[in-house]
């Protein structure tokens, strides 16, 4: 008896016993005979399923038994030659490749069977210049702040009887609309329903392109605003690196705050990696170990103390020295990716499109905080 026929037997067997087993009275025999025909039948059903998994193997690679090539006959050929000649014009039916046996002098060639490598690069998430700011959400569509002006008057100590000294300031209302930074990717069906892990690398690529753009969209707005502090460099008596000094210590005497980031150019911050003493050393550290050899070497993150953020986005030769709490980035939800399937005409080339924006908005809201270095 085959284990299809078993099968079948056992199931007949519990549609035998079903009425006993919703009988009111049903008693334990009964109920232990069901569980033993109920754990029979998963058992027989696992064989099928196996059984059935290996003939679609089987089929795949050519060697199930059909009626159009049977390869039982085969088996039983007594010499090598008799099996290639039966074999020789058998087709995969997968690949369509022929399969042929050839003298041991020739190439043998067989059907290309190609694995996936899964390991595709990873999107690693990108340093963030709004982790150094202050960060807050809207509701609407705009949002309005306010700068403070000019301190007028000086406070002084106040002899007695005398009039004290008066002091007065100013606020101005700015309104700042959203901006959208938005992008889209097509990809096709195919890459969806075939390699599905790839759907996923193509949404984190997008992301992460995303970030990029907002990184540049924060940075442009704070460099462009009119009325920041500013410092400038000479080159000699006045290095790139004096000029980072002085503007963190600008923002600190003239402002409530401390500079938390200097943002600068990879080729600015090249160069002061690379910077040299009279000795030869440099003044980060060698590329094997510290200072003269002190400690180990490790790729300065700070430069005064204060941490770098190193972007093109930053005119080269230039320096953004800011304060947390001088610039402020507002946003209306984070990003946003959506799925389109009938896109234009995506239904034709049977693709999807793959959108991704986010809304925000960036300012300096205390002008004093800011100093934007430049050469002179």
């Amino acid at each position: 008896m085959t284990i299809k026929e078993q099968l079948a037997e056992k199931k007949a067997a519990l549609a035998e016993l079903e009425p006993m087993l919703k009988a009111d009275d049903v008693t334990a025999e009964t109920i232990e005979e069901g569980e033993t025909l109920a754990s029979e039948i998963a058992d027989l059903t696992e064989k099928v399923e196996k059984a059935a998994k290996a003939d679609e193997i089987l089929k795949n690679i050519g060697t199930a038994d059909n009626d159009n090539n049977d390869i039982t006959e085969v088996k039983t050929m007594s010499t090598m030659e008799e099996f290639a000649t039966k074999c020789k014009e058998m087709t995969d039916r997968k690949s369509g490749a022929s399969i042929h046996f050839k003298a041991n002098t020739d190439t043998v060639t067989s059907p290309t069977i190609a694995d996936i490598d899964r390991s595709v690069a990873p999107q690693a998430k990108a340093p963030a210049i709004a982790d150094y700011f202050t960060n807050a959400t809207i509701s609407g569509n705009a949002i309005t702040y306010f700068l403070q002006g000019a301190i007028e008057g000086t406070i002084g100590t106040t002899a007695q009887g005398a009039k004290k000294p008066q002091i007065s300031t100013s606020f101005e209302g700015k309104t700042l609309p959203l901006s959208k930074i938005a992008a889209y990717i097509k990809e096709t069906d195919e890459i969806i329903n075939d390699a599905p892990f790839l759907a996923s690398e193509v949404e984190n690529t997008l992301i992460a392109e995303l970030a990029k753009a907002r990184n540049a969209h924060i940075i442009n707005a704070v460099e462009g605003t009119s009325g920041i502090g500013g410092e400038t460099y000479d080159g000699t008596t006045v290095t790139f690196a004096d000029g980072i000094l002085a503007s963190i210590l600008k923002i600190k005497n003239e402002s409530a705050y401390d500079a938390n980031v200097v943002i600068v150019n990879p080729a600015d911050l090249y160069t002061l990696l690379t910077s040299k003493d009279d000795n030869g050393q440099y003044y980060g550290g060698g590329y094997f170990v510290g200072p003269y050899g002190n400690g180990a070497l490790t790729i300065p993150a700070s430069i005064w103390g204060v941490s770098i953020f190193a972007s093109s986005e930053i005119t080269q030769g230039q320096a953004l020295v800011c304060a947390r709490e001088a610039v402020k980035v507002w946003s209306k939800g984070g990003v946003d990716v959506k799925l389109y399937e009938q896109n234009e005409d995506d239904a034709l080339y049977n693709r999807v499109t793959l959108l991704g924006e986010q809304r925000l908005a960036a300012a300096v809201v205390d002008l004093k905080g800011v100093v934007l270095l430049a050469g002179e």
